[in-house]
């Protein structure tokens, strides 16, 4: 089973997204900074690469929040709890990257809606991790 490694960066009660291109379904969709592991990766170094090559952002990666099969998909979801030290999130200009990032953003945690459906389904998973992190 593919193995995906995401960061979960809040700054201010606000979440970063990345809003990224998905060509299957001809679509662009939010979704948490991170991807799938290359060979020989580590899921902390699969963050620390994919947060450098889509926001231009080194990280401090932090604990594991949380980790999810997700149904259909054929992978596993490992969520980190990260903190930028060096860089502002942009998009890179990396032709490998770019053309699959159309934003990112700073998301306010108490507003949901701002990423329509997809931010209804997965922004109680994100206050799940957070509320655990607090215990």
């Amino acid at each position: 089973m593919r193995q995906k490694a995401y960061a979960l960066i809040v700054e201010d009660g606000q979440l970063l997204l990345v809003r990224y291109y998905y060509p299957r379904e001809n679509a662009w969709y939010w979704n948490f900074p991170g991807g799938t592991l290359e060979p020989g990766e580590t899921l902390e170094e699969a963050v620390h690469r994919e947060l450098m090559e889509e926001c231009c952002v080194e990280v401090e990666v932090g604990p594991m929040l949380l980790r999810e099969a997700v149904p259909g998909r054929g992978y596993i979801r490992h969520f980190y709890k990260c903190r930028i030290t060096k860089g502002t999130p942009t998009i890179s200009d990396n032709p490998a990257t770019n053309e699959s990032i159309g934003a990112i953003e700073w998301v306010r945690l108490d507003d949901p809606s701002q990423c329509g459906e997809w931010g209804r389904r997965n922004f109680p998973l994100v206050m799940r991790a957070l509320a655990a992190e607090r215990k």
